[in-house]
């Protein structure tokens, strides 16, 4: 019978730091599984928040040319720090029906506690989401309370762009995003889309 093919993925935040001991620890526990390591996928100096990944983009487009069917990392925050990142690249194996496991965690992705942790893991995105939206309604009324006068903002500025970016972020819909920050829709594609370069709000 064929072992089960399987990747192997590190990540370390600074080029001076050593992926030596996960790619051991994550050998280990693949020869333990008996299962066969076709690919090792390591980014160097890349923060957890960083959307520059190059390994582990690489390692997805492997998955989807179905190189391996299981994929070994340390730990859930080597593979991403966002909630929104995480819940995505999760849910992206599981649609190739890639099987994830996080040794430290001692989580598998296909097992009933890999889909509790789904499950869990939505509802923290979730919860996110509406948390923030209801900071920024908060802030909202403060400003209301202290006479400051609100409505449409005649002009774009950087902390109107900064809102709706981090409110994309946390995967708040563009219309939420409109009513709360209190723009129109197609001001907050232009702002997604980057038509307001810190420079040319300078200008």
């Amino acid at each position: 019978m064929a072992k089960v093919r399987c990747a192997l993925y590190a990540r370390v935040s600074t080029n001076d730091q050593s992926n030596a001991n996960q790619l051991l620890a994550l050998r280990d526990l693949a020869e333990r599984n008996d299962h066969q390591i076709v690919a090792e996928y390591i980014d160097h100096g890349v923060s957890g928040v960083s959307s520059k990944k190059d390994a582990r983009a690489k390692m997805l487009l492997d998955a989807k040319a179905k190189r391996f069917s299981t994929i070994y990392c340390v730990s859930i925050d080597r593979l991403s720090r966002s909630t929104k990142d995480l819940l995505q690249v999760v849910e992206e194996l599981n649609s190739l029906n890639i099987t994830l496991i996080f040794q430290r965690e001692n989580i598998d992705t296909k097992s009933a506690m890999g889909q509790f942790f789904l499950t869990v893991l939505s509802s923290i995105a979730q919860l996110e989401r509406e948390t923030m939206i209801s900071r920024i309604n908060a802030g909202l009324d403060r400003a209301k309370k202290q006479g400051k006068k609100l409505g449409r903002p005649s002009k774009i500025n950087q902390s109107l762009v900064n809102a709706v970016t981090l409110l994309h972020t946390k995967s708040v819909t563009v219309r939420d995003i409109s009513k709360t920050c209190s723009v129109g829709v197609g001001t907050v594609y232009r702002i997604l889309r980057g038509e307001f370069s810190p420079e040319k709000l300078a200008a």
